[in-house]
Formats: structure tokens, sequence, C-alpha cells
């Protein structure tokens, strides 16, 4: 019948139902504060849409066709008339070692889907998972693997930047430590891509020495790593090295046209750089330059109605760091604008 989306402040599961209900839902996602598991949302939403596979995930700031929404809940119907078939594993133990919830997600799917004549352009994947693991691994997996050769779209649960508890969900089962994998048979043609509006400058060096599954690198171009990029963000010390500075010059990797955000989040003993994401010796990094990320969300839906008109909905996923800016620029309800219609 269609995409339905809703969003709330606070909890009310028969405005939620009222929102997003209709004849034969096939799936539910869903973002939720953190603060919102006292609720029980998966639960719920579960009870509420019985025949439907209900998955979600903790976020930190939520989109919407209402307005954005800084804490709440974000949620979304689809139904049988754009999805044809659900498939979806869950596992938990990402945390102690996120390549085996990785495989053994994997493996669950393609038993699940065995038979099936998967073709990249019907299915898509979206991939859930605790942010406060190695998630990376988890994507690697998934994208290494070649009997899954849907695009998998998502990626870590989060907070609200405390780096405490985040979540993610499937049915009735909720986890602080968990992976929510699912494939969908879609019936309406889809599009996704990646967007990045920060922009590489000319200064470039080399990851010298890390220590990886920490995410920490300890040297760049032989030298401290926290003291080496203070002094290429200009900084006079690097106590002065805040999430602030962090989030306004990521480092950046780039592979072809395309590049790929490390971004900092901690200064390690005075000397190292702890990251988002892990970073391996030897690689190149560019810093990067803020961009305009409004013009950029603009044209990135503007390039994608090219390729794929009369938009019923979207599903974004956003970058805490990203989420930091446009709070820094005030520019939340500018973004989320540019998506709502």
């Amino acid at each position: 019948m269609a995409i339905k989306v809703k969003s709330l402040h606070d909890w009310d599961i028969d405005k939620i139902v009222n929102g997003i209900g209709q004849p034969n839902v096939k799936v539910v996602i869903y973002f939720f504060s953190p603060n919102f598991e006292k609720y029980e949302p998966h639960l719920a939403i579960k009870e509420a849409f019985p025949g439907a596979l209900c998955v979600g995930a903790s976020m930190w700031g939520g989109w919407s066709s209402e307005g954005a929404v800084e804490s709440g809940i974000t949620i979304m119907s689809l139904s049988s008339d754009e999805v044809a078939k659900v498939y979806y594993t869950f596992q938990e133990g990402v945390k102690n070692d996120p390549v085996l919830a990785a495989y053994t997600a994997i493996e669950d799917l393609k038993k699940k889907t065995a038979g099936q004549k998967i073709n990249p352009d019907e299915y898509l994947g979206l991939i859930f998972f605790d942010g406060l693991c190695l998630g990376e691994l988890i994507i690697k997996e998934f994208s290494m693997e070649k009997d899954l050769n849907m695009a998998f779209i998502g990626g870590a649960a989060a907070d609200a930047m405390t780096f405490t508890k985040t979540m993610v969900s499937a049915g009735d089962k909720l986890s602080r430590d968990g992976l929510v994998a699912v494939i969908l048979k879609m019936k309406i043609p889809f599009f996704f891509n990646h967007y990045v509006h920060f922009l590489p400058t000319n200064k470039s060096f080399t990851i010298t020495r890390v220590e990886i599954m920490q995410r920490i690198a300890w040297e760049i171009n032989g030298m401290s790593a926290a003291e080496f990029y203070a002094k290429q963000v200009g900084v006079k010390s690097v106590n002065e090295l805040t999430i602030e500075v962090f989030a306004k010059n990521p480092l950046g990797l780039l592979l072809g046209d395309s590049i790929y955000i490390r971004s900092p989040n901690l200064v390690i003993n005075g000397k190292g750089l702890q990251f988002y994401c892990y970073i391996e010796a030897g690689t190149r990094v560019f810093l990067l330059k803020q961009g305009d990320i409004i013009a950029n969300a603009r044209n990135g839906l503007a390039a994608t109605e090219q390729f794929l008109p009369g938009i019923q909905g979207c599903l974004l996923f956003n970058c805490v760091q990203r989420y930091l800016e446009l709070i820094e620029l005030k520019k939340i309800d500018e973004f989320n604008d540019i998506f709502s219609k």
C-alpha cells in the first residue's frame, strides 16, 4: 500500500500504530533513543505488528517527514506492496568476537535464502550492530561474502556520544551486544549511495604505527599521532583536541572518486589518537576540510531522483559526527527538510 513514517518525542504505542499502521505490513524499521529501553519498544512494536518483521537500533537524532527529533523514536512501515519476502538473522556476542557473529549471521542467511535466485536489483540488505564493537570487521565479512551479493546498508547503533549503551533489536529480542541483518526481496525499485561532503586538502600523510584492534594510531609519519595531528589542524597542544575539533577535521581515505572518513574521537595517553574505525599501518590518509553538508544532501537527492523518479520514501543513516556538525551549524531542520517531501 505505502511506505509510512512516524516520529515521536515521547513513547506512545497507540500513536505509532495509528501513524504507520496499514494492511499487510511486512517490515517495521525503527530507531529509538537509549532511554526508551525502559518502555521495551521491541515487545510493544512486535505485539502491535505480529505479522511483520520488526527491527530497530538505538540512535542519536532521528529524521522524519514530521520533523527531526533529537530524542524519541522514528519508525517506518513497508507493506506487501513494497516487499515480497523477508529474511533475517539475530546474533549476539559481537563485542567479544564480531567476526564469529558475522560468520554465523551469514551462514544463517545463506540457509534461509537457499534456492532463491538472488538478483541484487531486487534484493536489499539492512544491517545494524552494537556501536561499541569492532563493527568494521562485521562489514568486512558481509562485503566479502560472494553468496550474499546484494548491498547491505546501515551500520552501527548509536547513543548520544556517551559510548556507554547501544542496542539493536529484532522481533521480541533486544541486545546491547547484538547484530541484526535483514534481506528484503523488493517489489519496487530502490537506489542507494554513500554521501560525503568533506573534501580532501593537499595535506597527506601515512599512518605508521597502530594498535589496530583498539582503533588507536600511535604514530603518523613516524611522529606522535596526537602531536602531529594537532599541528596539522592548527591547535597549540594536544589538550586542545576536542570532539568539535575532531568533527571538523577528520582524516580520509581516497579510493577512486570516493572518500571514506576516519574520524578521531579521543587522545590516548597524550600521544595516540583513537578513531571510530580502525586504520591499518601504512595507510595513506588526507586531512579533510568541511564542505557544505546542506548542498551535498540536496545534490545527493537530486542525483537519486535521476535514477529513481517518484521517490516514495527514504531510509537515512547518518554519522553521529555529522549530527554533531548539524547541531553546531544549527541546520538540523534544514537538513531534514531536504528529505521531508
